[in-house]
């Protein structure tokens, strides 16, 4: 291109440099929105270096006359020589010279980094490769945008490259209104400012003498231009106040998050396990730096189906579901507490959840698996809950800073918050009973939740029922177990019950409410002094509940007893049963034969067939047996012909013609036995939603096999119909395994699953 078609000129100095002044302007605008995600001094340096880089290369570029693949391979050097330091600054000696290993990294995160951008929590600073993208494309964008400047012949298009540089920072940035009204603002300024300069250089070209026309001219354009900045402020902030904006939808708030809290085992579900005598007494974790008296966090579960206390919502779209690397730190400065440091060593304890206490602000590990865990730690700040995909092992060490809310002087005044937790089943009648006993409706709620936290401390009594010398209490936190809490006199259970008792009952009187399971020191402990470590084993584990209140703090309530002897159990009540009094009917008269009928020798010399009187005993025993025995036959046949009934329809399904039959014939017999355990099974829902139902990740495993078996080109492979039956025996194995006797007895004799039970080889009728 001829310098006179170079719209600043490059051959002349001032209006080169206004020219480049304007677009580098427009690229510092442009990356606005990308501070919210690093919030660091390492992203202005690698901005800045992007932007100087990516203008001196056009700069020289119009200046020399370089063709285009020239350009290219000028920004590709700059990439490979000025990456590392600027975005990947630890792979850098001395923070300057790049190494090999940093090359490798700033080549692959050109292509991985935008992915692990968008599936981290914010802000990252400069973790790992995370500062590839806004480099390079602020790079790219500055190259781009200067030489368009320069020697393009629109130079107006200019500010594209700036404006995708924007769309990119708001596509991959955070979900809240920080600094937008600045970022509209500085980019439309600057946007306009460099398209005055472009009309005023246009119009001095093709307009010749006259150099007051000229200046009015000028005059008029940058007035109009003001103009248009002025009404277009006006006119959006206006809008900003007066109507309603929709929530800004964003790349980040789309994806799923990499852990699935579904896909582990609840902590409640195994709550026993930790007081079992071959392990009670095993260390689990020690800790240094907690305050006096305060125990450690495992999970916060804030979701029950009436069967089990879980993480992050039926169907994993609730906010506590979500989970995030923390890779630097978290902002906490809205929380209302004290900063806390824990020192933490992993002996006993393991599992994929992080403990912890309050809310995260940062966590360092330590030890041989060091960058593993901080690889894999990923954190949910709804709930202050942290995991590791890889789950903790003996000798794991973590430093963990935290705010920890402050806790209320009294319940009593206590309000309750506004937050919305995953919807609960409604409260038994039995455990109703008792919050109207003990908080009465009239109280305010803060008076209400402390009663229901005297009352259970006051009437409840400790027992975990695994050893021959404890009062038997039954495991497990189902509404049919809370309900034999409530109803049983002693009140006996443990954490397990306790916790979501009072759960279910505080959020009844108002209160945001969820368990948290974690380890408690054992209160006859003396506290440790400053700087000495609390050792927690494994009978230490406990769990209590977190209620909102009207401040948005999230405050810890125990409502466990304290162990003390409990009681016999009170009999129950006879039931007393008024009859009228009878009416004897007068004696008989008696008469001459009845005389007789009284006299041994006559009856000996009437009527006696020799019979020996053990056989007559025997006989009449025989007789009444038999009476016994016919009578249980029909009281039991009804439930007999049902067990039959079952039996031939897993017969016909087990060897029904086809291999598709067997294996769909085996899914309904799943499908029938947790009908028949109580689960909701629909008939008209799909395979995978009858396995969420049930719950758990091997139904929705078999659910997928079944489908892929049904559905497939090619039908079934060879054994996939027995596989499918073995799977099945393993659930139903698994169905029963957690239930009494009596439990196991009602779902083989229920009725549920033979509805419409029609008598062909694939069971019931869909």
């Amino acid at each position: 291109m001829s310098a006179a078609r170079r719209p600043a000129g490059v051959d002349r100095l001032w209006p080169t440099l206004v020219s480049v002044l304007l677009v580098m302007a427009m690229l510092a605008a442009a990356m606005i929105p990308w501070w919210p995600i690093y919030e660091s001094a390492a992203f202005v340096v690698a901005s800045s270096a992007a932007i100087v880089a990516g203008t001196a290369i056009a700069v020289a570029g119009a200046k020399f006359g370089w063709p285009a693949w020239a350009v290219v391979i000028a920004v590709f050097g700059t990439y490979l020589v000025l990456g590392v330091p600027a975005a990947v600054p630890s792979r850098a000696v001395v923070g300057v010279i790049p190494t090999p290993q940093g090359i490798v990294e700033l080549l692959t995160g050109a292509a991985l980094s935008w992915k692990q951008l968008v599936t981290i929590a914010v802000p990252v600073g400069s973790y790992q490769t995370l500062l590839v993208p806004p480099f390079l494309l602020a790079l790219v964008a500055a190259t781009s945008a200067v030489t368009i400047a320069l020697r393009s012949r629109r130079p107006a298009a200019a500010v594209i490259p700036p404006a995708v540089l924007l769309l990119a920072g708001i596509a991959l940035g955070v979900v809240h209104a920080a600094l937008a009204i600045e970022t509209g603002l500085a980019f439309l300024i600057t946007a306009v400012a460099w398209l005055v300069r472009v009309a005023i250089a246009n119009r001095r070209e093709i307009t010749s003498g006259r150099p007051v026309e000229l200046a009015l001219a000028d005059a008029r354009r940058v007035l109009g231009a003001s103009a248009i900045v002025a009404v277009a402020l006006v006119g959006a902030t206006a809008a900003s106040v007066t109507l309603p904006m929709p929530p800004r939808s964003v790349v980040r708030a789309e994806l799923q998050p990499p852990f699935e809290p579904r896909a582990h085992e609840s902590p409640l579900a195994g709550f026993r396990t930790a007081f079992d005598p071959e392990v009670a007494r095993d260390a689990m974790l020690e800790v240094r730096g907690l305050p006096p008296g305060a125990g450690i966090r495992i999970a916060t579960l804030d979701t029950y189906d009436g069967i089990v206390y879980t993480v992050g919502g039926a169907d994993g779209t609730a906010e506590s579901g979500r989970f995030t690397r923390v890779p630097y730190r978290l902002d906490q400065t809205a929380v209302r507490g004290e900063s806390t440091e824990l020192d933490v060593l992993v002996r006993g304890y393991s599992d994929v959840w992080v403990p912890g206490i309050g809310q995260l602000e940062r966590i360092t590990f330590a030890g041989e698996r060091a960058e593993l865990l901080a690889d894999a730690f990923v954190y949910n700040d709804v709930t202050g809950t942290g995991a590791v995909q890889v789950g903790l092992e003996a000798l794991d060490r973590y430093t963990a800073q935290s705010v920890v809310p402050v806790e209320p002087e009294s319940l009593a005044r206590l309000q309750p918050g506004t937050s919305v937790l995953p919807p609960a089943p409604e409260l038994p009648k039995e455990l109703a009973v008792l919050l109207d006993e003990w908080a009465p409706a009239s109280d305010d709620e803060g008076e209400r939740l402390q009663g229901v936290i005297a009352a259970l401390q006051r009437e409840g009594f400790v027992s975990h029922g695994l050893e021959s010398d404890q009062v038997p209490s039954r495991s497990g936190h189902s509404l049919d177990r809370l309900v034999e809490l409530a109803t049983e006199r002693p009140m006996v259970g443990d954490g397990e019950q306790y916790a979501v008792a009072a759960a279910l009952m505080a959020r009844q009187i108002g209160f945001p409410a969820r368990v948290v399971v974690g380890y408690l020191p054992d209160p006859g402990d003396p506290l440790p002094e400053p700087g000495e470590s609390t050792v927690f084993d494994s009978d230490d584990r406990q769990a209590w509940i977190e209620v909102q209140t009207a401040e948005g703090a999230w405050v810890s309530v125990d409502p466990n007893p304290e162990p003390r002897p409990i009681p016999e159990r009170e009999p129950d009540e006879p039931t007393i049963v008024s009859r009228p009094q009878s009416a004897l009917p007068p004696p008989a008269e008696r008469t001459p034969v009845d005389d007789l009928d009284s006299d041994p020798e006559l009856a000996l010399d009437r009527g006696d067939d020799g019979t020996e009187p053990w056989v007559e005993a025997l006989l009449g025993a025989l007789a009444i047996t038999g009476f016994v025995v016919l009578g249980l036959a029909v009281l039991v046949s009804p439930f007999l012909a049902i067990i039959v009934a079952k039996l031939r329809r897993r017969r016909l399904r087990r060897l029904a013609p086809s291999a598709v039959e067997r294996i769909e014939g085996g899914w309904q017999e799943f499908a029938d036995t947790a009908a028949d355990y109580g689960y909701a099974i629909r008939p008209t829902a799909t395979r995978a939603e009858q396995a969420a139902t049930v719950g758990g990740l091997a139904p929705l495993v078999l659910a997928s096999v079944v489908d892929r078996a049904v559905f497939a080109p090619d039908g079934p492979s060879d054994g996939d119909d027995a596989r499918v039956w073995s799977a099945v025996d393993e659930l139903q194995d698994r169905l029963a395994a957690p239930r009494s006797r009596r439990e196991r007895i009602l779902a083989a004799i229920s009725l549920t699953s033979l509805g419409g039970y029609a008598v062909t080889r694939r069971g019931p009728k869909p």
